[in-house]
């Protein structure tokens, strides 16, 4: 029997929903960090709402000039031009900003109407070359080689499937993978072509793929089902049970130092792992109900949750917690 597959944001809401009442706060959907400027930060929340930092967080400033009020699911800093930004909605495509945030406008042509008017769950702007830009939505991966003028379906081999999330392989720029409501998808030649990574991955559905960078042939997965790790460029993989409560993971983070620290989060709060996943430790002082996590480029120390009920900050690699005030 196939399983109804319910998509992400709509949990978030749900989960977002089920804490109205017993707590205040905005929903965060995404955190972004200027590798650039480390102390720049940009979150993205439900009803359009798009805020930035330039001081690590103390102080944010609302800025939504031609954003619409959909849900921001997704925020992409280009490697290439930090100061231009891409944002992906619950329900009106993508929006590119050129001045750091200040000013957006609506870029979706050739994005189909079904994609501009449901969701684009993941952007991914190349490493190298700033006018290419990659998004996964409810139908597909969707390519741009123009900064956002055109959009062209990329899809053979993974057809019309909902793809959650997007990452790059870090050797290799044309190496992607794709995370969908059935598995995991692989393209070598920059989305021309799609094939299944492994038939074991089509049991999952995918909230996010997490490269270690340190060693690139090791990622790791959050499904529906836990972490499930890789140390084989996905040939092989380990679920990771030990010391999980709930088997839904929205979000991983690696520790930019030291790869054997991840974060992972859910409804349950945020897990540490210092010993590369083989056992996990929910911290007792987090957040919970996580949708997005983001670690301080330069330091391992300085970790941010976004939750259904606010933004959340760590100075001591989550031990400790401070809500922070985004308006």
């Amino acid at each position: 029997m196939k399983l109804f597959f319910i998509p992400r944001r709509l949990i978030l809401w749900i989960l977002f929903l089920a804490t109205l009442g017993c707590s205040r706060g905005e929903n965060v959907l995404s955190i972004a960090l200027n590798h650039h400027n480390p102390k720049t930060i940009y979150i993205g929340t439900t009803g359009g709402g798009f805020y930035k930092s330039t001081d690590e967080g103390a102080t944010f400033k609302k800025m939504n000039e031609g954003l619409s009020s959909y849900n921001i699911s997704s925020v992409a800093i280009n490697p290439s031009i930090s100061t231009v930004l891409y944002a992906g909605t619950y329900g009106d495509s993508v929006y590119r900003s050129v001045d750091s945030g200040q000013r957006w406008m609506i870029i979706r042509n050739g994005l189909s109407d079904n994609v501009g008017t449901q969701a684009v769950n993941s952007v991914l702007a190349d490493p190298e070359v700033a006018e290419i830009i990659y998004v996964g939505t409810n139908h597909g991966v969707y390519k741009t080689k123009d900064g956002g003028g055109e959009w062209t379906s990329v899809n053979m081999g993974i057809g019309n499937r909902f793809v959650i999330t997007l990452a790059f392989d870090p050797r290799d720029k044309n190496t992607l993978l794709a995370g969908t409501n059935e598995g995991i998808y692989k393209t070598r030649d920059a989305g021309k072509t799609w094939t299944t990574l492994h038939p074991e991955t089509k049991k999952w559905a995918m909230n996010t793929i997490v490269f270690d960078r340190t060693n690139p042939s090791t990622f790791y997965a959050g499904t529906n089902q836990g972490i499930f790790k890789s140390t084989d460029e996905g040939e092989t993989w380990k679920h990771l049970t030990n010391g999980f409560s709930s088997p839904f993971i929205m979000a991983i983070a690696i520790d930019p130092v030291l790869s054997q620290i991840l974060y992972a989060g859910g409804k349950d709060g945020i897990y540490r792992t210092t010993n590369a996943g083989e056992t996990w430790h929910l911290l007792p002082k987090s957040p919970r109900s996580i949708s997005a996590i983001a670690i301080h480029p330069q330091t391992g120390k300085m970790v941010f949750a976004g939750t259904t009920h606010g933004l959340y900050k760590s100075m001591d690699q989550g031990e400790n917690w401070t809500k922070i005030n985004l308006h």
